[in-house]
């Protein structure tokens, strides 16, 4: 077995291309994020808040280093906020 990307230095940044994505996608999208609602409706902070992001990929079991890396990322992207990251973070 190698060695966990931890151990090894590595930051575990959460990408379009990481094997949760996927699961941070939703869980921004639904109840515990921005809770998009069929009457178009949804919660967001605005601005440069990523206040359900960093919540969501601390709760995923993401190190402090890896949330700050991949919050970075997003806003590098036109993610600044949490639902600018769900419509401008993937291609």
């Amino acid at each position: 077995m190698g060695e966990s990307k931890a151990l090894r230095g590595e930051t575990e940044m959460m990408t379009p291309d990481h094997e949760r994505w996927d699961e941070f996608y939703n869980r921004l999208e639904g109840p515990e994020g921005c809770d998009f609602q069929e009457e178009g409706g949804w919660k967001c902070g605005g601005g440069h808040d990523q206040t359900f992001s960093r919540a969501i990929l601390t709760a995923m079991g993401f190190s402090e280093e890896d949330v700050v890396a991949s919050l970075q990322f997003f806003t590098e992207r036109g993610g600044h906020c949490d639902c600018e990251v769900l419509f401008n973070v993937k291609p």
